[in-house]
């Protein structure tokens, strides 16, 4: 792998993520952070971790556990200090965080600046559902900058003495694994993943020898063990892991297999293009292993393939998996792009039959120049976006109809939209929300049921004294907006588009 360019070439890569960040920032779609920031601001005020439900009128019975407790706190600290713009400025960082270590690992991988804007913009635009404020995010972001810490430390290691690197990497994995168990619950995952990373890093470097590379697999283990067990879990992690997965699978999107019913379309192709470019990287890592060297970066193409490969087969079963396997990929996929560029400058230059690769346009696009105007077209197409996102700090629609609801009002709503209703309308009490785990797989297909249409005898309705609908596509609620109004029991308020809001006469 070749050295990359200057690091002034990166600034326009760098900024054309960063326009993507803000409109993500901006427009939230993941809808979870709305009901965290007030999670967040109750920790701060001193409410447990694990405590009885206070925001539903209809709460089940078992104790709402946080998996993302450090995470909804810095929510919350940000909400506190400005409001929708605290929350915006908190999701963006996040963003930023995150693109800026993909570009980094993709540059130190050998790619070239504006190629490796088309190869991680593509794979980003993938993923798009989880480039959000989300804890997962973080946590991911976590990893990534584990593995590049890791990949730098590797020359200075072969002179430490091997008590040392003991001792470091063992302080190293405690705090790293501490801060992932706090920011998300899939530290448990990335754990391990973590410490395979450093072990492909550590035969990656010969110079390294037996006993340092043994007390560095060592010392990390150690320290990622002791990282998880003081986290908030403790010892119950994989209980309150299991207990997620049981209550979302095949009701939560991201539990659920692509193939699903409504998924497919868009899900199906996705896994198996993370499952295709996870391959490429596994075969073209192999090819190059047995000639690394100590400048070679083949190490750290593995060290990334070690959660971005079974991720992908993951995500064969779960599109949650789909995602996690883009975000490791994603600076790859960089330097994928870099080799392409390069392959069609090369054969525009050669001297062989004419054909596409000896067009004077092929040629003229594929070096760096020409490169420069894809960049710019990409800031200037996304610049109104940026805009727009920017003004709305993250607010969600439903605000324009919250005024609507009744105070104190029990209120009947899908999940999504309850979200912002906790947060804005506390006064306000839900049915049910994003939060899958707490509520459980029954009252998960009960919601289902009841938000479809066909089933409307049941508590969630005639408990419900406000109702609020959002048009998803992916959780259609015509049937229950047809049976409200119908009922002469139900009166339509307000709405805005894609939003409608009624109350009981």
């Amino acid at each position: 792998m070749t050295g990359a360019p200057s690091r002034r070439g990166w600034l326009l890569p760098w900024l054309a993520l960063a326009a993507l960040a803000v409109v993500r920032a901006g427009v939230v779609d993941e809808r979870d952070p709305y009901w965290q920031v007030r999670a967040g601001v109750e920790n701060l005020s001193g409410a447990p971790l694990s405590r009885p439900d206070s925001w539903s009128w209809a709460p089940v019975d078992r104790l709402f556990t946080q998996t993302s407790p450090a995470w909804n706190d810095a929510l919350g600290a940000a909400w506190r200090a400005a409001g929708f713009g605290g929350f915006f400025v908190l999701g963006l960082v996040s963003m930023l965080v995150y693109t800026s270590l993909v570009l980094v690992l993709a540059r130190r991988l050998g790619a070239h600046p504006l190629p490796a804007l088309g190869g991680v913009l593509a794979v980003l635009l993938l993923a798009l559902p989880m480039v959000s404020p989300r804890a997962t995010l973080a946590a991911q972001s976590l990893f990534l900058a584990a593995v590049l810490g890791a990949d730098r430390l590797r020359v200075p290691a072969v002179r430490a003495p091997v008590g040392l690197l003991a001792a470091g990497s063992l302080v190293g994995g405690l705090l790293v694994a501490a801060a992932g168990s706090w920011l998300h619950l899939s530290w448990l995952l990335l754990a391990p993943a973590l410490w395979l990373s450093v072990a492909v890093l550590g035969l990656a470097t010969p110079a390294l020898g037996a006993a340092r590379r043994a007390a560095v697999l060592g010392g990390t283990g150690l320290g990622l063990v002791a990282g998880l067990a003081a986290g908030p879990y403790g010892l119950d992690a994989w209980t309150v892991t299991r207990t997620v997965q049981d209550a979302a699978s095949g009701v939560v999107l991201e539990w659920m297999a692509p193939t699903a019913s409504g998924l497919a379309a868009r899900w199906v192709p996705t896994a198996l293009l993370a499952l295709v470019l996870a391959v490429a990287g596994v075969v073209a890592t192999r090819r190059r292993w047995s000639r690394r060297g100590e400048d070679d970066r083949v190490g750290l193409a593995a060290a990334l393939l070690v959660l971005a490969a079974p991720a992908a087969a993951g995500g064969l079963f779960g599109v949650r998996f789909v995602g996690l396997a883009l975000l490791a990929l994603a600076p790859l996929a960089g330097v994928g792009a870099t080799r392409v560029a390069r392959r069609v400058r090369l054969r525009g230059t050669a001297a062989e039959p004419a054909g596409v690769f000896r067009s004077p346009v092929v040629r003229r696009w594929s070096v760096g120049g020409p490169w420069r105007v894809v960049g710019w077209l990409t800031l200037v197409l996304l610049s109104p976006l940026v805009v727009l996102a920017g003004a709305r700090l993250g607010r969600p629609p439903e605000a324009a109809v919250l005024d609507a609801l009744p105070d104190r009002c029990r209120l009947l709503s899908d999940p999504a939209s309850a979200g912002p209703v906790l947060l804005l309308r506390p006064d306000v009490r839900v049915w049910v929300d994003t939060r899958a785990d707490y509520w459980g797989a029954a009252r998960n297909r009960e919601a289902l049921e009841v938000l479809s249409g066909r089933s409307t005898a049941v508590p969630a309705v005639t408990g419900a004294d406000c109702v609020l609908l959002a048009d998803s596509p992916d959780l259609p609620t015509t049937g229950l907006a047809r049976a409200l109004d119908s009922d002469p029991g139900w009166s339509a308020v307000a709405g805005s588009p894609g939003l409608r809001v009624w109350v009981r006469r």
